[in-house]
C-alpha cells in the first residue's frame, strides 16, 4: 500500500445559525464561501469537492456532495460524498 497525498486543509467556514426555513445548500454555499475566503483561494483552484452530511431534528433528508458543487458553480473535479452522521466530517477527511 503507498502513502497517500497529503490532504491540506487552507480554510474554514460557518454559516449564520437559526430556522429560517431555507434550503440546506444555501448554508452550505455561505460556509463554503467562507472557507474560500480564509483561504485565500478562487474556487476555480479546487481540486476536490468532499461532502458530508447527516440528518438533524426536523430536517429530513441527506444533500449530496455533487449538490452543493453545483449550488458553487462545479469546476469538473470529483465530488465525493460522506454519510456517516456527527462522525461525516471526519469521514470526508
Amino acid at each position: 500500500m503507498s502513502t497517500p497525498e497529503p490532504l491540506y486543509i487552507l480554510g474554514a467556514g460557518m454559516h449564520p445559525w437559526g430556522k429560517w426555513g431555507r434550503d440546506f445548500t444555501e448554508y452550505g454555499v455561505v460556509a463554503a464561501r467562507a472557507a474560500l475566503a480564509e483561504a485565500g483561494l478562487d474556487w476555480q483552484q479546487i481540486q476536490l469537492v468532499a461532502g458530508a452530511d447527516t440528518i438533524r431534528n426536523g430536517y429530513p433528508g441527506f444533500i449530496a456532495g455533487s449538490t452543493f458543487a453545483q449550488k458553487l458553480g462545479w469546476n469538473g473535479v470529483p465530488v465525493s460524498s460522506s454519510y456517516a452522521a456527527c462522525a461525516s466530517g471526519s469521514q470526508a477527511l
